[in-house]
């Protein structure tokens, strides 16, 4: 009894790993305080609301024990954890070594999850289109300028299924079926590396039972939208950085990983724009760790990812500028502007200047009267909106942006706190940027020919729709933190070189709670549902369990 107290306490591990209990309390105090912040939000489960509808109220001594108390729990839950983690260990890896590489199990997974998935495929075939892909396809049939808000790669990618299939209708029918036979393709390759390691065949086939029918899975495979070939490329990322975890950096050393890591890092730095912060922090981190280990051939792997990372910062900055492809500066100031928009909505702290600069822009009244907590657009696409002269000022924006902060701190935490709720709140979540199965709007048929046909209904006369398709959505911010956890499980048992696999989906978390422009959006995170299977696997993966 008395060693079951010390486990679930923590006590026993503190001499022996103290970062590991700094990490557990840090966690514990955090996610205790979002739980806090939660009980003193007011929100009607719908983004469009005004600052009277969604908002913080007082901090009361109900919010202040609801923090103790998750606090105390989750320190609790986390010490249960250990326990689990380690018996796990155990169990998750076969003690027999498999002594081939059957091909085979990559082809039935493979098969497996194409089949769990034609229910949706066939029910909405060729696929759900969003507001980012209605711009893409302006962009392709000459109606606006090519831009870089949608990465230029994947208008592209579009561009070229839509002129192979002569028609927009064949052209995205054909664009949905490869997507579908690449998310299954590197889902059935990673089962297949799990395999490789020796997993036990019972992880296995939970693992391939979550992506052949975890609703969210499927659902993205058919969505004709830029985040699904982006956690496509960033996956197979994850799975060549945990290859290199897993060789100890050996494998950076052959010319195939030079290569693979090339190709992977251009595609997810130009399937998204945050992606060159993600490939960036997770290349010098994961060159910093074996820096010791530099040889001439990892000189060489060094060397060509540098020269890539330039090459794709002039691409992305000069190249695209002379080509007028740049992403507009207002792109990303969503959170900045939505903490100057809050201050003026809430009559803060803000001088004559700073006034007459909004008026410019859009007018305080308007802002006053448009403004949103949870949505930046509402008024930046706002017809008057003078983006232009945004564009005109950059340096003033910054300027005010800040001298703004001093005078009004406590605006600015709220602001970006109502601003990215469904990124942090475990328990807040709406349909908006969650799942996109169905077409975005009746130009796709009238104007476009692009129509959406439900076979299954169309052969047997019933729709199964209601039935296949998810009514509750969950909070990204549930997928997060299931992540973060691993993290600290991975902490426990020493495995440190075990984070850097996580890194990519954590940073895309982070950089969506920098540059959030609405509050729920599990698109913009959808990685962290691709990676959760591999919470029970990375902390405790290391080369003991290697396939001989």
């Amino acid at each position: 009894m008395e060693n079951l107290i010390y486990t679930l306490l923590g006590t026993n591990k503190i001499k022996n790993n103290k970062f590991y209990f700094l990490c557990k309390i840090v966690l514990s105090l955090i996610f205790a305080f979002t739980i806090m912040l939660d009980s003193m939000l007011v929100f009607q489960g719908q983004i469009y609301g005004t600052l009277e509808q969604i908002h913080f109220t007082q901090l009361e001594l109900k919010n202040i024990l609801i923090f103790i108390l998750v606090a105390f729990v989750t320190y609790i839950a986390l010490s249960i954890f250990e326990i689990i983690v380690d018996k796990l260990e155990k169990a998750i890896y076969t003690q027999k070594q498999r002594k081939t590489k059957n091909i085979k199990v990559y082809f039935i997974v493979f098969l497996v999850i194409l089949i769990a998935w034609l229910p949706y495929i066939l029910s909405y075939f060729p696929g759900g289109i969003y507001a980012d892909t209605m711009d893409a396809i302006r962009q392709i049939t000459g109606e606006k300028p090519w831009n870089n808000n949608n990465p230029i790669l994947y208008t592209f990618i579009l561009k070229i299924f839509v002129s192979i299939g002569n028609s927009m209708q064949l052209g995205f029918e054909l664009f949905t079926i490869a997507q579908v036979l690449a998310m299954a393709g590197v889902i059935a390759y990673l089962i297949y590396w799990l395999y490789k390691k020796n997993v036990s065949i019972k992880y296995l086939v939970l693992v391939t039972f979550y992506f052949a029918i975890f609703s969210l899975i499927p659902i993205y495979a058919i969505s004709i939208w830029k985040d699904t070939p982006f956690c496509i490329a960033l996956l197979l990322y994850i799975i060549l950085i945990a290859e290199t975890i897993y060789q100890d950096g050996k494998n950076l050393e052959k010319k195939s990983t030079i290569i693979q890591y090339l190709i992977l890092m251009i595609l997810v730095c130009s399937l998204r724009n945050n992606g060159i912060y993600i490939i960036v922090t997770t290349t010098i981190i994961l060159a910093i760790i074996y820096r010791k280990r530099i040889t001439n051939k990892l000189k060489a792997f060094c060397i060509v990812q540098a020269l890539g990372i330039i090459t794709i910062y002039i691409i992305q900055g000069p190249i695209y500028a002379k080509c007028g492809f740049e992403s507009k500066f207002i792109g990303s100031l969503g959170i900045p502007l939505q903490q100057m928009y809050y201050v003026i909505a809430d009559n803060g702290n803000i001088t004559e200047e700073q006034k007459d600069f909004f008026e410019n822009v859009y007018s305080i009244e308007k802002i006053k009267e448009r403004y949103n907590p949870c949505i930046v657009d509402k008024i930046n696409w706002a017809t008057g909106f003078n983006y232009t002269y945004i564009e005109e000022h950059r340096k003033e924006v910054i300027n005010i942006w800040f001298d703004m902060f001093l005078k009004n701190p406590k605006s600015y935490v709220k602001a970006y706190l109502l601003n990215t709720i469904g990124f942090w709140d475990i328990t807040k979540a709406t349909t908006d940027g969650y799942i996109n199965p169905q077409m975005w709007n009746e130009d796709l048929k009238n104007i476009y020919n692009i129509e959406q046909i439900d076979y299954i209904e169309k052969l047997t006369g019933q729709s199964i729709k209601s039935i296949i398709t998810p009514s509750a959505p969950i909070s990204s911010a549930v997928f997060g933190f299931v992540a973060i956890f691993g993290c600290v499980l991975t902490i426990y048992k020493k495995r440190y070189k075990n984070l850097l696999i996580y890194l990519p989906a954590i940073l895309t978390w982070a950089t969506v709670l920098i540059a959030a422009p609405l509050a729920f959006s599990l698109r913009y995170v959808y990685i962290l549902v691709l990676i959760l299977p591999l919470g029970l696997i990375l902390p405790i993966l290391n080369q003991e369990h290697r396939k001989n």
